[in-house]
């Protein structure tokens, strides 16, 4: 069915369905407990990264920090856009019904996808500490996403002000975005998962206040 190996939890099926995109080192269970806290009722696709560096999972490959195989990353986004929309149909539930919640490296191509796919038909996003790649040639209208996404200001991974150019990217295209910030470094806090269940309960009262 998919190239990509995956975890599926079931949940409510009148809730958004979570995709998971783990950062690099982990696989498709690390980001399952971080799902449950979001939302426990909501159905769960977790996806394994099928690019392995040095034994660690990602979604693309990079020749260093910092310097990434752009041929690795669009094969790669449309990979994982593929794979998603075979496990949509497999699993019977709608892409425009999905969040993707990513770390890292997940988050990075999760952006990526966003911000260079005008066909993905996926509207909302949790990124935590995504990076900006260096490209955003693109010029679609982003007016029907809405991302929350997170940023420590002492993050060792991220060159000074990259996070804002990633937010600039996306709001420059007329996505709604909620950044938030951490005075930390790449790890994830309980501060900023609250604050992403937080924005994420405040969404959906206002688009589905039968919720």
């Amino acid at each position: 069915m998919t190239a990509m190996e995956h975890v599926y939890r079931a949940g409510d099926p009148s809730k958004p369905t979570l995709i998971l995109l783990h950062g690099t080192g982990g696989d498709e269970h690390s980001l399952l407990e971080i799902a449950s806290f979001l939302d426990p009722q909501m159905p769960v696709v977790s996806l394994r990264g099928t690019v392995s560096e040095n034994g660690a999972l990602r979604f693309f490959r990079r020749f260093a920090e910092g310097n990434f195989d752009w041929e690795s990353i669009e094969k790669n986004t449309d990979e994982l856009l593929d794979t998603l929309r075979s496990l949509a149909e497999h699993y019977a539930f709608s892409l425009e019904n999905t969040i993707i919640v990513g770390y890292s490296n997940g988050a990075n191509i999760g952006a990526h996808l966003f911000l260079s796919r005008d066909k993905a038909p996926i509207k909302r996003g949790i990124f935590f500490h995504p990076m900006f790649l260096g490209k955003d040639a693109a010029s679609f209208s982003l007016a029907d996403k809405e991302v929350w996404l997170s940023n420590g200001e002492h993050d060792p991974l991220l060159p000074a002000g990259n996070f804002e150019q990633l937010t600039t990217a996306f709001e420059k295209r007329r996505a709604a975005v909620v950044p938030f910030y951490t005075s930390q470094g790449h790890q994830l806090l309980s501060s900023e998962l609250k604050a992403a269940k937080e924005w994420l309960i405040c969404l959906f009262d206002i688009i589905f206040p039968a919720m």
